[in-house]
């Protein structure tokens, strides 16, 4: 199944995959996790994946990011296909597409100093030249951005709260001054009330740097807030997609109904 147009219909696709499958062959049973997507992602956008547990969602942004080979099926990257390439083809990628992760806990090193980490993308091989920016400047610049004080960058991650180290990890995806930006539950791990700031942090960000955005959640309230366009994926496959308010106000598909109708809301009053 393919998505909608989006609302930005002149823009080039800056991904495109085609006929995804991925099938883990652990046990006496293969595990199909995604089966036969296939999407465009327009420079701009700023795409949610919504469903639960299981399925597919994560997967499918791991073989975005190239770091899950497909069992089949093709993606492209800026016009470049980027499945059976080695690591050293795909520096270009690494610097092109950034992640951050659930739990910012575990994707900091401990043992790193905050400067470090948000400087470590700079100073890897996807640079050629005098493309590479000032580590420090850089630094500097991207803790005021994501709203830390630059003379905390020599303390480590554990002397840091929960939405300050999330936004830690922001800062270093941003490093590389990537196009596409993907978002694995980023918020999910946090209170309520730094949720909220994070996420207004995040839409932000994405705004001031031209970024396209690909937003993975099983929150539909959390990616009607940041998401102008919307994929929902169950059992690996895409079941329905979108633009948001279309979504939102007409869900077409049984579990999209099924995954708005579980959105907390409050009672009305009289």
């Amino acid at each position: 199944m393919t998505t909608e147009n989006l609302p930005q219909p002149d823009a080039e696709p800056i991904y495109q995959a085609r006929n995804l499958v991925k099938i883990y062959r652990r046990g006496p049973q293969p595990v199909t996790a995604v089966s036969d997507v296939t999407l465009d992602i327009r420079s701009g956008q700023r795409l949610g994946i919504v469903g639960e547990s299981g399925s597919g969602k994560s997967t499918l942004i791991r073989m975005l990011a190239a770091l899950s080979r497909p069992t089949s099926g093709e993606i492209r990257f800026a016009g470049e296909s980027i499945v059976g390439r080695t690591e050293a083809e795909l520096a270009w990628l690494r610097r092109g597409v950034q992640l951050v992760f659930q739990d910012p806990r575990s994707s900091l090193d401990p043992r790193m100093r905050v400067a470090d980490i948000i400087a470590e993308p700079l100073r890897s091989k996807i640079w050629r030249g005098s493309q590479r920016p000032d580590p420090q400047a850089r630094v500097t610049e991207l803790m005021r951005q994501v709203g830390l004080d630059p003379t905390d960058a020599r303390r480590y991650p554990h002397q840091f709260s929960g939405g300050q180290r999330q936004r830690i990890a922001i800062a270093r995806a941003l490093a590389p001054s990537p196009k596409v930006l993907i978002a694995d539950e980023a918020v999910s791990a946090l209170d309520v009330s730094v949720r909220a700031q994070v996420l207004n942090l995040m839409t932000d960000l994405v705004t001031q740097h031209g970024l396209t955005l690909v937003f993975v959640s099983h929150d539909l309230a959390v990616v009607r807030h940041l998401c102008d366009t919307i994929m929902v994926m169950q059992h690996g496959r895409v079941v329905e997609s979108g633009a948001a308010a279309r979504v939102y106000a007409d869900p077409q598909h049984p579990y999209t109904q099924q995954l708005l109708a579980s959105v907390p809301r409050l009672p009305r009053t009289n």
